[in-house]
């Protein structure tokens, strides 16, 4: 198995306001956050919780982008299809995992059809969401900047 840490990483065409290893995690369950954050930081990572969708679209209107973007497709009150279209306008092909206890067919077609998007089931183990990784920082995504 291929980890983060075992693969080299290379950002053709990355703007300096991309930070290379740094992942921002948007999950309301705090367990599921510090989780999805601690396999992050064991792959080398540089994780940023996010409880909520008012402190996450605020840090995506900042100067800075991350690496990548983990999101659970269920937050309370409410989809996070919003800040997927949010992300997208600002980043259009910013790595984005969908780390989801969400059945992975119930997600939009404009979910499962992006080039720039991975859906993990929460129960797929660590193995997966490491793998996802690999794809997102060592080349599987496209690599652009705000407005691409």
């Amino acid at each position: 198995m291929t980890t983060f840490r075992d693969t080299a990483v290379s950002w053709p065409g990355t703007r300096p306001d991309r930070r290379a290893g740094h992942v921002w995690v948007v999950d309301d369950d705090s367990a599921a956050a510090a989780l999805a954050c601690e396999m992050c930081d064991s792959a080398g990572l540089q994780p940023r919780a996010f409880r909520d969708a008012v402190s996450y679209l605020g840090a995506l209107r900042g100067p800075t982008a991350p690496g990548a973007v983990v999101l659970d497709w269920r937050l309370e009150h409410e989809l996070s299809a919003a800040l997927f279209m949010a992300t997208r306008q600002r980043y259009p092909t910013l790595p984005i995992i969908f780390w989801t206890g969400s059945e992975l067919g119930s997600l939009p077609r404009m979910v499962h059809h992006d080039p720039n998007v991975r859906v993990l089931a929460k129960s797929g183990g660590s193995a997966e969401f490491d793998a996802a990784l690999v794809w997102a920082f060592a080349g599987g995504a496209n690599r652009g900047g705000p407005g691409d």
